[in-house]
């Protein structure tokens, strides 16, 4: 029986402890704005400026791929960031955002609440690291990953509120690395990455139910955590009766891989192909509109934002970028009121 991320998130409300001092005021976003009420996908990117190597800015996209439009701006700050991945709340007008800064060591990253639409942002944590965020469809919680307070620091899974108060640990384990989370549409569970003391990555439902189990196949990704045959970063169906999941297929491809996207049921059954051959895709997202994702061709030079269907039909190339730009981490938008 699945213990429910609800039960959990009463017993992080009875025990608040606090991220950052919440007497902090706001700070100051620069020039940022909502998306437009047409626009369908976000994502992160370096495309604003001419030349690939800048750092990456929060984008969006009409679901056909028109009308680019930028909805960050903190490049030009005082302090400029670089946006590795978001989540938007239910309003579209605020996210949660990992942000690092340009030419930061890898991993150097944590977490922000920025408001689009005010131009206004609030640092969570002053000294703690995230690596994903998501944002529950009913806007009440926040889920992150960020290293855990044992003395192995590994991944564990965190929630607190939009403000960082109520900051509570989850999982908290010593070997075991919890990461990539995803909250279901009733915000009831969440679906994560989790890699055991092998090193092999399966997919699990909330707090220890796993979804995927096939054995690795093969040799470590350099520079990675993952083994050819790990599967990682889950997003559920709209129904929240399937997940869609990427596998490590191979090592090639420029150092980044080759990796499929896969379907399952939450019981495990109906494992299907979603995409296959031989590039790197990454972390997807599912709409009512499809599954989107952004593939990369290391021999081509260019990443390709990408719409599928659940069964693999109907594939769409939304938006081409040359792959220094780094586009990644797409998510639908929330649909206008």
């Amino acid at each position: 029986m699945l213990r429910r991320v609800s039960a959990i998130t009463a017993i992080a409300l009875l025990s608040a402890s606090c991220g950052k001092d919440q007497n902090n005021p706001f700070g100051p976003l620069n020039a940022s704005r909502a998306p437009s009420s047409q626009a369908a996908i976000a994502f992160v990117s370096g495309a604003w400026a001419a030349d690939p190597g800048e750092p990456r800015e929060l984008l969006a996209v009409n679901s056909d791929g028109s009308t680019l439009e930028r909805l960050t701006g903190c490049t030009q700050a005082a302090q400029p960031c670089d946006v590795v991945q978001f989540a938007f709340a239910p309003n579209r007008n605020q996210i949660a955002a990992v942000r690092s800064t340009p030419k930061a060591q890898d991993g150097a990253s944590t977490l922000y609440f920025m408001d689009l639409a005010r131009s206004v942002e609030k640092q969570l944590f002053s000294q703690k690291r995230a690596s994903v965020v998501d944002w529950s469809a009913d806007g009440s919680f926040l889920i992150y990953v960020s290293p855990g307070t044992t003395t192995s620091a590994v991944d564990d899974l965190w929630l607190c509120q939009k403000d960082g108060s109520q900051d509570q640990n989850l999982t908290n384990t010593t070997a075991i690395r919890e990461r990539s989370v995803r909250i279901d549409p009733s915000a009831s569970t969440a679906a994560f990455e989790r890699i055991d003391e092998t090193g092999v990555g399966r997919i699990y439902l909330f707090q220890e139910t796993p979804i995927t189990s096939g054995p690795a196949t093969g040799p470590v990704l350099p520079n990675t955590p993952f083994v050819v045959g790990a599967d990682a970063d889950p997003a559920f169906s709209p129904t929240a009766s399937e997940l869609v999941f990427r596998r490590l297929t191979g090592i090639g491809n420029g150092g980044l891989g080759t990796w499929d996207l896969l379907a399952v049921k939450l019981d495990g059954s109906g494992l299907r192909t979603v995409a296959e051959g031989p590039v790197y895709r990454g972390a997807p997202d599912w709409g009512k509109d499809g599954i989107v994702f952004v593939e990369t061709d290391a021999a081509a030079g260019e990443s390709r934002l990408v719409v599928v269907q659940p069964d693999g039909s109907g594939r769409k190339v939304v938006r081409t970028e040359a792959s220094g730009f780094r586009m990644g981490a797409p998510r639908w938008i929330p649909a206008a009121n």
